[in-house]
């Protein structure tokens, strides 16, 4: 089998979310034994020149003649060139996210991370809604899979097709979760962090481009609530987001200036090493279709309190403290907790490798090749 790999996020320079996705499932699929063969494309690459050269060697990346802004404009309105044009001899199309149409006549899968800009709007300010309605009407009409990361995303998709769009996708929709890469687990190497600007005290762990979803602004108030009793800073590791502006004025706001560290985007090696020194991981997201670095946090040993909604209950399981993500009272209460409450703080460790090792990138994609046998016939 041929399968064209339909992802831009493949072919980004950095980026996590689905960068990482589409790159450890592309991973994990070509080193199965009898696997398929895939051949990633994406409609552009920011990466320079040299870099983009060695992941073409390295993959065989093949970047559609339409551009950036021309791709996603024909496929909405024309629904043509068709992907395979450009890609002879597939048998399956895969769009590794529900970002805009796909112009293909090929069994089609996508992979469903979240219908957020559908059904949470204020969260999702660069996605406009209306494409990715466009988008998922197209693959209700066209695709024979849904693949969706977690029963949360499944769940919210189908009532929001019964409810708005009047289909139902049925037993097209298939969970398969995300996995974690090996790297994250066993010890990491600290002098990956000899560039960081870290701080000399303990602190706590935040991953993600600011926005408001990942409520980084009750994080910074919780931590400002505590400021007086422990020593710990913040330190936010990843783009600054849309959100930036208000961070900073909330950060001022707190009286934690000097106490929290923006670090911006770090490497794989960088971010398990920063798991392994912080005291915890805090992710109090109003909304998630995964929650993959929670995963990625207990696999690095890190204590882990996360929200009680939507998908990461299901991701953490009984290894996290799970918290109200609009209560800075819980928030406030479970920091103290994997402080001062040093038994708890180690089973929270032992409990969390223990859940993330039932998360594989080979489970998922031996599911996922099974889904494209399935359409193929």
């Amino acid at each position: 089998m041929k399968i064209a790999y339909f992802s831009n996020q493949f072919a980004q320079a950095r980026g996590h979310g689905i960068a990482r996705y589409a790159r450890h499932l592309h991973g994990s699929i070509s080193t199965l034994p009898g696997a398929p063969e895939l051949l990633p494309v994406a409609a552009w690459s920011d990466r320079d020149p040299a870099s983009l050269a060695e992941l073409q060697a390295g993959s065989g990346l093949r970047l559609l003649p339409l551009g950036r802004r021309m791709t996603p404009l024909l496929w909405t309105f024309l629904g043509a060139p068709r992907l395979e044009r450009f890609v002879a001899g597939v048998d399956v199309v895969h769009a590794l996210s529900l970002g805009y149409p796909v112009a293909t006549r090929r069994p089609f899968v996508v992979t469903v991370h979240d219908i957020g800009p559908l059904t949470h709007p204020e969260f999702f300010s660069s996605s406009p809604a209306w494409v990715m309605r466009r988008a998922l009407q197209q693959a209700l009409r066209d695709a024979r899979a849904f693949i969706c990361v977690s029963n949360a995303t499944a769940d919210q998709l189908r009532r929001y097709c019964r409810e708005q769009l009047g289909t139902d996708p049925g037993e097209r929709v298939v969970v398969i979760h995300e996995g974690v890469e090996e790297r994250f687990f066993g010890g990491s190497d600290a002098r990956s962090l000899r560039d960081l600007p870290l701080p000399a005290a303990p602190f706590f762990l935040t991953a993600g481009a600011a926005s408001p979803r990942k409520n980084l602004g009750l994080v910074i108030e919780s931590l400002g609530s505590l400021k007086a009793d422990l020593p710990h800073h913040l330190v936010l590791a990843g783009g600054r987001g849309w959100d930036a502006g208000d961070l900073d004025a909330r950060i001022e706001a707190a009286g934690l200036e000097g106490r929290v560290h923006q670090l911006g985007y770090v490497t794989d090696p960088q971010l398990r090493a920063l798991y392994g020194a912080a005291t915890a991981y805090l992710h109090p997201s109003l909304f998630e279709g995964f929650g993959l670095t929670v995963l990625e946090a207990m696999a690095a040993g890190c204590p882990v309190i996360t929200s009680n909604v939507h998908s990461l209950p299901e991701v953490a399981g009984d290894a996290a403290l799970l918290v109200d993500p609009r209560s800075e009272a819980e928030l406030v209460a479970a920091m103290r907790t994997v402080v001062e409450a040093q038994g708890r703080a180690d089973s929270l460790r032992r409990l969390g490798v223990e859940r993330a090792r039932q998360f594989s990138w080979e489970r998922a994609a031996r599911e996922v090749v099974q889904v494209y046998e399935r359409v193929s016939r």
